[in-house]
């Protein structure tokens, strides 16, 4: 009967032993599971939407756009935009033709989207360039200029963003130089919403008054200056300014507040000039 006993105890805790060990070895799985799940987790693709952005300096700001989220990544390329444009090192191309516009006239639809100021176009507004149709979509401003030439920044630049498609892309930008008042400023300057708002007015702008009379330009293959950076740019840069008034240039860079991207690295690239 001794026997039995015993023989029942021991029985009794090789059960508990082994289930002891199957608790910690199931324990063991479940931990190995989550620690795989928090660095799936970890190195999934973070989504770009409402992702916040700065022109300034700091966690959110261009120095650490490329980290954001995934979608971003491109703002470490080696083909980003803006970038110091030295006029002697400009390379005449006899490829390069003449920029051939079709704009006509766009309806006033202002925006502010917290990073720019925007005219959004309507119509059928085209340049021509090589052959191929790149459709006006807006054009926005950035204090100071994104671009320097020889090194110098301009109080303002305006980016005419055209689309040819996805992955194609024609960017005009034009430098402003203190002067007399700009006509567009004067007429919709005190409408330009100092927040994120808009503005809209059943008048139309006469949109190749905006450009200067001589359009030579310096090309250069780049990118979006603001996320996702997107390296489908050609950028034609024009060598000619136009002009804005003290007072409009002062008013207007309060509104835009320091809203540029640093230059980024030429990284080999080849600065090409058409001179009319």
């Amino acid at each position: 009967m001794k026997q039995k006993i015993n023989l029942a105890a021991i029985l009794i805790a090789i059960f508990f032993i082994y289930s002891c060990k199957n608790t910690n070895n199931s324990h063991k799985k479940e931990d190995a599971v989550t620690q795989v799940k928090e660095v799936k987790k970890e190195h999934s693709k973070k989504d770009c939407n409402d992702v916040h952005w700065s022109h300034h300096k700091g966690e959110h700001g261009p120095e650490n756009w490329k980290n954001l989220c995934d979608d971003f990544t491109d703002c470490g390329g080696n083909a980003q935009s803006p970038i110091d444009i030295i006029s002697q090192s400009a390379v005449k191309d006899g490829g390069l033709n003449a920029l051939k516009f079709n704009y006509g006239k766009s309806k006033v639809n202002i925006i502010n989207n917290g990073h720019t100021v925007q005219f959004n176009a309507d119509g059928e507004n085209v340049v021509k360039i090589n052959d191929k149709d790149y459709k006006l979509l807006q054009f926005h401003y950035h204090a100071l200029s994104e671009h320097t030439i020889n090194g110098k920044h301009f109080p303002l630049e305006v980016h005419f963003v055209h689309k040819h498609s996805d992955k194609d892309f024609a960017v005009l930008g034009i430098m402003f130089v203190e002067g007399k008042e700009n006509e567009l400023f004067k007429k919709y300057l005190e409408h330009f919403p100092t927040k994120k708002a808009t503005y809209k007015a059943d008048e139309t702008i006469d949109l190749f008054k905006l450009f200067p009379e001589n359009k030579s330009y310096f090309y250069y293959s780049g990118s979006l200056t603001t996320p996702p950076c997107s390296e489908v740019v050609s950028w034609y840069v024009l060598k000619n300014p136009v002009e804005a008034s003290k007072e409009q240039i002062e008013k207007f860079s309060k509104i835009l507040d320091n809203n540029y991207r640093p230059i980024q690295p030429l990284n080999g690239r080849k600065i090409k000039l058409f001179d009319k």
